[in-house]
């Protein structure tokens, strides 16, 4: 049985534009595309927006109101991935600093930090690359 997972791809504007929020699992490598969405497994009896709140703020210390579904996709590993686009709580806005990193990531992770459109798809997870696709379809 696969094991599924929810996160946010948590977007703001930024001064060149649309922004994402991807975090790099500590001790992965950096020669890959290995950042991704805050993401974790769903618990027994949690709906999967509910997951997907709570590990973003577990995994960036921010809050998130979530905006819409942007689908499942199936990774490599054949793990099963539903991703929601959300935006910052403004309750939250202050715990990102002037270059857009998180001001408490856990522990999981080494990198928590906003990064353009473009720069997202060239470090994300293939896989996770579409839920970019879907985000650039709702902001037009």
């Amino acid at each position: 049985m696969a094991v599924i997972s929810a996160g946010c791809l948590v977007s703001r504007s930024g001064a060149n534009g649309a922004e994402v929020l991807l975090v790099h699992a500590r001790g992965a490598s950096f020669r890959l595309p290995l950042f991704g969405i805050p993401k974790g497994v769903v618990e027994p009896g949690e709906d999967l927006e509910t997951t997907a709140r709570r590990e973003t703020h577990e995994e960036t210390g921010l809050r998130v109101r979530v905006r819409a579904s942007l689908g499942e996709v199936r990774q490599k590993s054949g793990k099963i991935v539903h991703a929601f686009w959300a935006t910052v709580e403004p309750e939250s806005e202050t715990a990102i600093d002037a270059a857009g990193r998180c001001g408490s990531p856990d522990a999981e992770n080494d990198v928590c930090r906003f990064y353009t459109l473009a720069k997202a798809r060239e470090l994300m997870i293939p896989a996770q690359r579409v839920f970019l696709d879907r985000l650039e379809e709702r902001l037009g």
